[in-house]
């Protein structure tokens, strides 16, 4: 009994001896390197019947632990030989990859001190040449301040920092700045032979500040088309039937292409208000760097709900459409959240999450420049809009017949949904 416990005794120190090399060598390697009863809605779609306002379930992450109990002491030996093999194989892989990336030839840059222009758009703007991380774009006609040229790179200044781009798109030539574009609709682009009305034009406004955000929103101003309730258009790409109501009853596979929306309590049309508080979030954004995709910015634009959500899938980052509810309550704001009945359908089962997310920030960002939040902010519901995005989307309800749309009330709207896009994206 005496001999075998020593034997085992001094097998575990060789084995220890091992492992304790293995970490040393491993440490010098690295050391170097809402529950609230809802009224009518209503929506891009219609009026929805009374209904439970749906609340977003919390989301949380339980992490299970795997490990198991340490290794035996009757098979410590071959597991600590085999830990200081695989040590010993990632210490020269590691070493391989160090030597390489350290050995790599540095580009060489030619001093300079000159202003230099883009003359492309979505140049992206690194911390390191190649792969480094993506700080900002840049578009075409703005302007740097180079101090370093090779053939590939340019060394410029960016926000206080030394950042670098693309040669191939700077010039020494005065490059007149774009500040926007028109943007017609492309038939070609996924789900656009479904568009019915589309001949209208968009506009995208590029931000012109120093610290641009290289993100476009498209600011939708909902209703706004002229002849779009006498149009049907597919409810979702697929040809299924919808899954909750609204002007069209679930069960249903075609829509309204965009309908007139409801009037407020003063005889003021919805979409004039709608297109109000989308100008106001225009200039916001701007101002904070984004580049803005318009849908409206007129009385009428020949655009479908299709038409807007595919255009805004091609040309934008995130969208979100404004809109106000057709109840009498001064309810508050809340979004669409995307219904569960197709979150298994394509492109939603690829973005749905992301929706719900970028609707939840916005929410939170009205609430906290103190405007009234229905419920818990958000409510189920089944839209052209969001049954057709690829990207983060919202219908975003600001209030309903009776709230009020004062300039000073739409400046701290447009300001509580940029507090909410801007802690999306932070």
């Amino acid at each position: 009994m005496k001999n075998h416990f020593k034997k085992t005794i001094v097998i575990s120190a060789t084995a220890c001896t091992a492992l304790a090399f293995s970490l040393s060598g491993c440490k010098k390697t690295y050391n170097a390197e809402f529950s609230e009863t809802s009224a009518a809605v209503s929506v891009e779609e219609g009026t929805l019947a009374d209904t439970e306002a749906n609340v977003l379930p919390n989301e949380s992450t339980t992490v299970e632990s795997n490990i198991g109990p340490t290794v035996p002491a009757s098979n410590s030996g071959a597991q600590a030989t085999v830990l200081a093999a695989s040590n010993t194989t990632a210490q020269t892989k590691k070493a391989s990859e160090t030597t390489a990336a350290e050995t790599a030839a540095p580009i060489s840059f030619q001093s300079r001190d000159e202003k230099v222009y883009i003359m492309a758009d979505d140049v992206n703007i690194r911390a390191l040449p190649e792969t480094g991380e993506v700080l900002g774009k840049a578009n075409t006609g703005d302007s740097f301040h180079r101090t370093g040229y090779s053939d590939k790179w340019s060394r410029i200044e960016y926000n206080g920092q030394t950042a670098f781009i693309s040669s191939d798109y700077t010039t020494t030539n005065v490059v007149e700045k774009k500040t926007s574009e028109a943007v017609s609709f492309n038939t070609d682009w996924e789900f656009g032979g479904n568009s019915k009305i589309n001949s209208g034009t968009a506009t995208l406004y590029y931000a012109t500040g120093s610290n641009k955000k290289g993100k476009t929103v498209c600011v939708n101003a909902g209703h706004g088309t002229s002849g779009g309730e006498s149009v049907k258009t597919l409810c979702h790409p697929d040809g299924t039937a919808k899954v909750t109501g609204g002007s069209t009853a679930a069960g249903n596979t075609h829509a309204t292409a965009v309908s007139s929306g409801t009037t407020m309590s003063d005889g003021t049309s919805e979409a004039y208000v709608n297109l109000k508080v989308a100008k106001a979030l225009k200039n916001v954004l701007l101002e904070r760097g984004y580049n803005v995709l318009m849908i409206r910015e007129s009385e009428d634009v020949q655009l479908d709900n299709i038409a807007r959500t595919v255009m805004a899938n091609n040309r934008a980052n995130c969208h979100i459409a404004i809109h106000y509810d057709s109840t009498t309550k001064n309810k508050g704001a809340f979004f669409m959240s995307v219904a569960d009945g197709i979150k298994g359908m394509y492109p939603v089962s690829t973005i749905w999450q992301e929706s719900d997310r970028l609707g939840a920030n916005v929410i939170n960002g009205l609430s906290a420049n103190g405007v009234k939040i229905f419920g818990d902010g958000s409510m189920q519901m089944d839209l052209t809009q969001t049954s057709y995005s690829k990207i983060p989307s919202i219908d975003l309800e600001l209030g309903d017949k009776v709230s009020d749309y004062s300039d000073s009330t739409v400046a701290v709207l447009a300001q509580g949904i940029a507090d909410g896009i801007d802690s999306y994206y932070s």
